[in-house]
Protein backbone atom coordinates (compact mmCIF):
# COMPACT_ATOMS: atom_id res chain seq x y z
CA UNK A 1 0.00 0.00 0.00
CA UNK A 2 1.32 3.27 -0.84
CA UNK A 3 0.86 5.64 1.77
CA UNK A 4 0.75 9.57 1.19
CA UNK A 5 1.12 12.53 3.32
CA UNK A 6 0.46 16.18 3.62
CA UNK A 7 2.72 18.47 3.23
CA UNK A 8 2.65 22.37 3.46
CA UNK A 9 4.87 23.52 0.51
CA UNK A 10 5.20 27.51 0.01
CA UNK A 11 1.84 28.59 1.27
CA UNK A 12 -0.08 25.33 -0.07
CA UNK A 13 -0.34 22.05 0.94
CA UNK A 14 0.60 19.17 -1.58
CA UNK A 15 0.52 14.97 -1.21
CA UNK A 16 3.56 13.11 -1.42
CA UNK A 17 5.04 9.90 -0.73
CA UNK A 18 5.24 8.78 2.66
CA UNK A 19 6.28 4.98 2.64
CA UNK A 20 5.18 1.89 0.98
CA UNK A 21 4.04 -0.95 2.78
CA UNK A 22 2.63 -4.63 1.49
CA UNK A 23 -0.61 -5.20 0.91
CA UNK A 24 -0.88 -8.42 2.13
CA UNK A 25 1.38 -8.71 5.57
CA UNK A 26 2.41 -5.07 6.08
CA UNK A 27 6.03 -4.57 6.05
CA UNK A 28 7.39 -1.38 5.26
CA UNK A 29 9.92 -1.09 2.38
CA UNK A 30 13.16 0.76 3.27
CA UNK A 31 13.47 3.04 -0.16
CA UNK A 32 10.34 4.14 -2.01
CA UNK A 33 9.39 1.22 -4.29
CA UNK A 34 12.27 -0.47 -3.70
CA UNK A 35 12.09 -3.50 -1.53
CA UNK A 36 15.69 -4.25 -1.42
CA UNK A 37 17.52 -4.14 1.74
CA UNK A 38 20.89 -2.67 0.55
CA UNK A 39 21.27 0.90 -1.69
CA UNK A 40 23.04 -1.47 -4.54
CA UNK A 41 20.03 -3.63 -4.60
CA UNK A 42 16.32 -2.68 -6.33
CA UNK A 43 13.39 -5.54 -5.88
CA UNK A 44 10.56 -4.06 -7.18
CA UNK A 45 6.85 -5.87 -6.76
CA UNK A 46 3.77 -4.48 -7.88
CA UNK A 47 0.81 -5.90 -9.26
CA UNK A 48 -1.08 -3.36 -11.79
CA UNK A 49 -4.03 -3.39 -13.44
CA UNK A 50 -4.31 -0.60 -16.24
CA UNK A 51 -7.54 0.29 -18.20
CA UNK A 52 -7.28 3.12 -20.51
CA UNK A 53 -10.10 4.42 -23.37
CA UNK A 54 -8.31 6.86 -26.49
CA UNK A 55 -10.54 8.70 -28.19
CA UNK A 56 -9.93 11.46 -31.03
CA UNK A 57 -10.64 14.12 -28.22
CA UNK A 58 -8.87 12.80 -25.74
CA UNK A 59 -9.04 9.32 -23.45
CA UNK A 60 -8.23 9.12 -19.42
CA UNK A 61 -7.01 5.71 -17.60
CA UNK A 62 -7.37 4.11 -14.50
CA UNK A 63 -4.02 2.31 -12.78
CA UNK A 64 -5.14 -0.13 -10.17
CA UNK A 65 -1.92 -1.62 -7.88
CA UNK A 66 -0.84 -4.17 -5.35
CA UNK A 67 2.07 -3.44 -3.78
CA UNK A 68 3.76 -6.81 -1.79
CA UNK A 69 6.86 -7.42 -0.69
CA UNK A 70 9.28 -9.75 -2.17
CA UNK A 71 8.25 -12.40 0.99
CA UNK A 72 4.66 -12.36 0.33
CA UNK A 73 5.24 -12.84 -3.54
CA UNK A 74 7.49 -15.63 -3.38
CA UNK A 75 4.88 -17.39 -0.17
CA UNK A 76 2.07 -16.46 -1.45
CA UNK A 77 0.84 -15.12 -4.64
CA UNK A 78 3.51 -17.16 -6.82
CA UNK A 79 1.83 -20.72 -4.83
CA UNK A 80 -1.42 -18.99 -5.40
CA UNK A 81 -0.56 -18.74 -9.00
CA UNK A 82 0.79 -22.74 -9.63
CA UNK A 83 -1.90 -24.13 -7.99
CA UNK A 84 -4.38 -22.64 -10.62
CA UNK A 85 -3.64 -24.89 -13.26
CA UNK A 86 0.01 -25.35 -14.88
CA UNK A 87 0.53 -21.55 -14.98
CA UNK A 88 4.95 -20.54 -14.56
CA UNK A 89 6.03 -17.34 -14.40
CA UNK A 90 8.34 -15.90 -17.20
CA UNK A 91 11.76 -15.45 -15.73
CA UNK A 92 14.38 -13.40 -17.30
CA UNK A 93 17.75 -12.16 -16.37
CA UNK A 94 20.15 -10.35 -17.47
CA UNK A 95 24.12 -9.40 -16.45
CA UNK A 96 26.09 -6.41 -17.09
Amino acid sequence: MKHMKTVLILEHTEEVFDKLTCDVCGAESKWDENWGSESHEKIITTIQMEEEESFPDGGQSLQTQYHICPDCFKQHLSKWFESHGNSKPTVTSSVW
